[in-house]
């Protein structure tokens, strides 16, 4: 049984003033960021963005022995990472800015 003072919920929704409404999504990496950027879990892309974002927690000497996908964290650097994080950083500017 629902609560009294929710009884105007749907109404609410239907006139755009329901919270849940305001509540978005943004992915960090746009579908043209990632098409620019060599995003993955674990290789290459994602070990870059630790190297820029905390460099003290990448075990770089673990990457060759590591499963199939982190393979590719052999070529990682935190200079690629700063530019993914300046892809994200860009995005998120231009989101919470509206435009």
């Amino acid at each position: 049984m629902g609560r009294p003072e929710a009884a105007g919920y749907y109404a609410e929704h239907a006139a755009g003033r329901d919270p849940f409404g305001w509540i978005k999504g943004h992915p960090l990496l746009t579908p043209e960021a990632m098409a620019r950027y060599p995003f993955d879990h674990a290789g290459q892309g994602e070990t870059s963005f630790m190297l820029a974002l905390c460099p003290e927690t990448v075990e770089m000497a673990e990457a060759a022995d590591g499963p199939w996908y982190t393979r590719s964290a052999e070529d990682a650097s935190a200079e690629l990472g700063e530019a993914g994080v300046a892809l994200v950083l860009d995005h998120l500017r231009r989101v919470l800015r509206g435009g």
